[in-house]
């Protein structure tokens, strides 16, 4: 049996991974950077974020910080997937705007 991979607008192939088990994370957002407690798991390829509110947001090891004036912008109700490298474990969030919740989905 094969395998059909979905087609992006160019007609290539769009390798699907799937979502892990219990991988969410939530974070409360705030004008002071967050990032999420504990590591992803190392066999978690890809996020893929959301967020209720505007926000900004950085991948990195367990320092990592966003910026309120130079990190990525998340828009609200917008999921974007972001590839992780071997060092990347943590997400860090900041609002820019009011509180909002952000969501870190571990797929894989």
């Amino acid at each position: 049996m094969s395998l059909l991979f979905p087609l992006d607008d160019n007609g290539n192939p769009v390798p699907v991974l799937r979502f892990v088990s219990r991988g969410t994370q939530k974070l409360v957002v705030t004008s002071v950077s967050v990032r999420n407690p504990e590591p992803l798991p190392e066999d978690v390829e890809l996020v893929t974020l959301i967020a209720t509110g505007s926000c900004r947001f950085e991948v990195g090891d367990a320092g990592v910080t966003a910026d309120p004036a130079t990190s990525p912008f998340l828009y609200p109700g917008q999921y974007v997937d972001v590839p992780l490298a071997p060092e990347e474990r943590y997400v860090a969030f900041v609002a820019d705007g009011p509180d909002c919740l952000a969501y870190v989905i571990a797929r894989r």
